[in-house]
């Protein structure tokens, strides 16, 4: 594990490198040594919580959930606002997103709850409260607003709970009106979609007014879509239509993912080189230094180095896995599935973002892209699961 993400930091600061290659300042004024700096500090925050007692992160898993609360609704007193946006806290001479770190505490929130040995996991009603747990944070979120990392709350909780063992039934009831809501763009998807809904109901053999209901209540939230859509800010609207149409705004909303779909695309098999990338040198692809840091990759070294890239995540997907696995403490094996289900939701929404397939989010690609706030969140998630998995050795 340690290997895998040392090759991906390595992967990282070269793209970097390229990306500032011909920025005139000094090493530790480009991307590429920031983010090296940022990368020390994440290490350090590793080995700290690798020594730190497993009983510390159990019984003070609410203490730190609320802790989180507090830091997230800090930024609309003390932060910086900036374009409307209450995104980051500004202490001195630092400045950090305090929505990057409640993905930890929202997991062992979460995993503190679901641990309970008194929990009942078939019961719908044990879901209940993760949910809650994560639709607080999701909410102040939203607010600042920030729907990339509120899409990480959500999705995280999913695997904790089918790892808890939760009922596939109950998991589609939570999951179904929001599949309601993005199929009702489309008459034809829209009614595909509530037809299967009715064909699940019926298979499930549960009572027949609960039937109703679900069913009432997801086809109304279809209705309900274009209320919500008025809802969204221009820019959130702009960047969906995007996704059905990057030609619809090619200077506008469309721009950043058409010069990304360029820059992967002109890679070819073996790339361009280092340093050589057109879209990334002559400044036509932005944000290429952290949400689009994924598409210098494509264009320098192409299919191959692509590929290298999302070999690795695969494999430390496959390593958390594993220790989830090997751990027998149920908080523990919750934990590092959080963990999993985090960096694995970031590398496929930053992948897919980046070649059209879905709207821009902000999210960053773990370990490669620029941003203190992330990278020692990265390293931090990854110190946790250490600690966790040095269980048996103790």
């Amino acid at each position: 594990m340690f290997l895998t993400v040392f090759l991906l930091c390595m992967a990282g600061l070269v793209a970097l490198y390229s990306a500032s290659i011909h920025v005139d300042a000094p090493f530790f004024k480009k991307v590429v040594g920031k983010q090296l700096i940022w990368i020390l500090f994440g290490i350090l925050s590793s080995l700290i919580l690798v020594f730190t007692q497993k009983k510390i992160l159990f019984n003070g898993a609410y203490i730190f959930y609320w802790f989180g609360i507090v830091l997230i609704l800090s930024p609309f007193f003390i932060g910086s606002s900036m374009a409307g946006t209450h995104r980051w806290l500004v202490l001195g001479p630092f400045h950090f997103q305090p929505s990057e770190f409640m993905k930890i505490f929202v997991i062992l929130g979460v995993a503190r709850y679901l641990s309970k040995n008194d929990l009942v996991i078939s019961s719908f009603r044990s879901l209940i409260m993760p949910l809650l747990l994560v639709l607080l944070p999701l909410a102040i979120v939203l607010r600042q607003p920030d729907l990339g990392t509120s899409m990480i709350y959500i999705l995280l909780v999913f695997p904790m709970l089918i790892w808890a063992g939760a009922r596939a039934y109950h998991l589609f009831i939570i999951i179904a009106p929001v599949i309601s809501i993005l199929t009702a763009f489309n008459f034809y998807t829209f009614f595909i979609w509530v037809v299967f809904v009715l064909i699940v109901l019926y298979l499930s053999n549960e009572k027949i007014w609960l039937a109703i209901v679900l069913f009432v209540l997801n086809l109304s939230l279809g209705f309900l879509t274009p209320v919500l859509w008025n809802r969204l800010k221009p820019y959130q609207q702009n960047r969906i239509l995007t996704l059905f149409n990057v030609e619809a705004d090619p200077q506008g909303s469309g721009y950043q993912v058409i010069q990304s779909q360029i820059a992967i695309g002109s890679g070819g098999i073996f790339g361009k080189g280092l340093g050589n990338g057109t879209q990334t040198h002559l400044k036509f692809l932005p944000e290429q230094h952290n949400d689009f840091i994924f598409s210098v990759v494509g264009e320098e070294y192409g299919f191959i180095g692509v590929a290298a890239v999302l070999i690795l995540f695969f494999l430390l997907t496959v390593l958390l896995i594993n220790t989830a696995f090997r751990l027998r403490d149920r908080f523990s094996s919750l934990v590092v599935i959080g963990v999993a289900s985090v960096l694995f939701f970031h590398v496929v929404i930053n992948v897919a973002m980046t070649i059209g397939l879905m709207p821009v989010t902000g999210l960053p690609l773990p370990f490669l892209s620029y941003g203190g706030s992330f990278i020692i969140l990265c390293f931090i998630l990854i110190g946790v699961v250490w600690n966790l998995s040095m269980e048996r050795s103790r």
